[in-house]
């Protein structure tokens, strides 16, 4: 890896664990409040992951589509119909 790359993981990962240890150790006061029960965990772990997966999803789609030319045909139908 270059020095560029392990610099932007080093900026993104060290404040990400930074924020990780203080919250599971329940430092940070009311930044970092307990949360209400495990059922308020899991579903916002699950709503989250649902969340990042559909958009990954898309955006593939949307480049997939782009990549093979589909959009192409499409804008290429649109003026030959005289729309």
């Amino acid at each position: 890896m270059s020095a560029k790359t392990i610099l932007v993981l080093a900026l993104v990962l060290v404040p990400v664990a930074v924020l990780v240890t203080l919250a599971a150790t329940g430092w940070g006061g009311a930044l970092f409040a307990k949360f209400p029960n495990a059922h308020f965990v899991i579903a916002f772990a699950l709503g989250a992951t649902a969340a990042v997966l559909l958009s990954v999803g898309l955006f593939a789609l949307v480049f997939l589509s782009s990549r093979r030319g589909f959009d192409d045909q499409t804008e290429n139908q649109q003026d030959s119909d005289g729309a």
